[in-house]
């Protein structure tokens, strides 16, 4: 009897422990009960230890038994199952087997969601753009040509983690953007405009860390603008048709009519009327260079130079960039010259080198300044051929900082070697070549006698 006692005992602890057993999908707790937790645990740790050593042939096993059995256990069931499961497509030879491991990608994908998407930094946002780039990266393109459902994953991805998303979300939506418009340009253009919109803005501002972005972001900006650019989208004729009506109804929405200023500067298309009334609707709420400049443009094509002037300088006064700067003051020196003022073009291009000392347009206008106002310096023929000489030196600084233009220089400046004074002309006024000498008038450079 006491044998048999001691036999049905050990009996119902076994009975007992079985019982208790229960994996964490049954259970809905993490780990499971029982033995099955202890499983769950020992996987984990498994496919861990292997998966940090690439050996994603030894961590599948363990790795597929806590994903089935415990999926909300821990994170790294999602770090590791995805680098896992792709090592797994890329075994296998048949394109059926192939298709049904990217769904099972996706769908580690969505249990990650499930389990672990409320993460502060590692949440939703950044488990879209994970999936939606495997996907791309594995999917059989000739049965998924378009990868709209990836482009949609991202976009969903970008409008709730914005500029905190990685590099590769931003530069992965663009490119299926981009595909997206090369096939259907008329039906696609304005969201294709409005996604550029949308990205670049999150390129330059700030991540997760709080600071700039680095130079990864920096690149993939100028990657963005050049698709952009090369696309054609951006059609002065085309922006009017899709921001002209929309500009009453928001002549107060602060980002929109920055958002079309931007746009419109990037596709060249500052002389028009759109862009200008965007500039005067957004100078009236806050000034700014790019609104002073587009009111300064107008300005100017109505022939209110003096108006212009002031713009101009409005918008150099706003203006942060160098570069931008350097521009806007030959943009005053144009209008400068227009008036007759030629003192003053020069005075605003030699402020456009202060800026930029690459700028060859500055030296090519004060060449031509000199070159076309020549008579104003002397009442002697002879002496007024002198501001060729200073002319033809603007020149060679200009094919100096920018030999790009050297092409265009040099018949420049083989046109004005033959408005050079003849030496016979000037051994009669004492001046001897290869001296130093001071052209005269409102030039006053001082060059060297040819």
């Amino acid at each position: 009897m006491k044998t048999k006692f001691i036999l049905s005992a050990a009996a119902f602890g076994l009975f007992a422990m079985s019982g208790m057993a229960q994996t964490g999908v049954k259970s809905g707790s993490k780990y499971g009960h029982g033995a099955d937790s202890v499983a769950c645990v020992q996987n984990l740790s498994l496919f861990g230890q292997y998966g940090k050593q690439g050996d994603f042939a030894s961590a599948l096993a363990p790795w597929t038994q806590a994903y089935e059995n415990c999926p909300g256990s821990h994170v790294s069931i999602y770090q590791y199952g995805p680098k896992i499961v792709a090592w797994q497509i890329s075994q296998e030879k048949d394109p059926a087997k192939r298709d049904q491991l990217l769904n099972k990608l996706m769908g580690v994908y969505d249990n990650r969601l499930k389990y672990f998407g409320n993460l502060k930094k590692y949440g939703k946002p950044y488990i879209l753009g994970r999936k939606a780039i495997d996907y791309v990266t594995y999917v059989d393109s000739l049965k998924d040509p378009s990868k709209e459902v990836a482009y949609n994953w991202l976009a969903e991805a970008i409008n709730e983690g914005g500029e905190s998303n990685e590099v590769g979300v931003f530069q992965q939506y663009f490119l299926l953007s981009d595909e997206m418009y090369k096939k259907n340009p008329t039906g696609f253009k304005e969201q294709y405009i409005n996604d550029y919109l949308k990205i670049t803005p999150m390129l330059t501002n700030c991540g997760n860390s709080g600071v700039a972005k680095d130079s990864v972001y920096a690149n993939m900006k100028t990657i963005v603008d050049v698709m952009f650019a090369k696309s054609g989208a951006a059609q002065c004729k085309d922006l009017d048709g899709i921001y002209g009506k929309q500009l009453a109804g928001k002549s107060s929405d602060k980002d929109f009519l920055k958002m079309v200023l931007a746009l419109y500067s990037i596709a060249d298309c500052e002389e028009s009327d759109v862009y200008f009334k965007a500039s005067d609707y957004m100078y009236k709420i806050e000034p700014s260079a790019k609104a002073a400049r587009g009111l300064a443009v107008q300005a100017y094509n109505n022939k209110e130079y003096s108006r212009a002037i002031e713009y101009f300088n409005n918008a150099i006064s706003m203006e942060t960039d160098k570069n931008d700067k350097s521009n806007l003051y030959m943009k005053v020196a144009a209008v400068y010259n227009i008036q007759g003022n030629y003192s003053k073009a020069r005075s605003a291009a030699q402020s456009a080198l202060s800026l930029n000392s690459a700028n060859s347009n500055a030296y090519i206008l004060i060449a031509h300044l000199y070159a076309q106002n020549s008579s104003s310096i002397s009442d002697d023929p002879i002496i007024q051929k002198t501001a060729f000489w200073a002319a033809v030196d603007k020149l060679e600084r200009a094919k100096a900082v920018d030999p790009s233009c050297a092409a265009s220089v040099n018949k420049m400046i083989s046109g004005y070697k033959a408005n050079f004074p003849p030496n016979s002309e000037l051994f009669m006024r004492g001046i001897k070549t290869g001296s130093s000498y001071t052209v005269p008038g409102w030039i006053g450079e001082t060059t060297k006698v040819r």
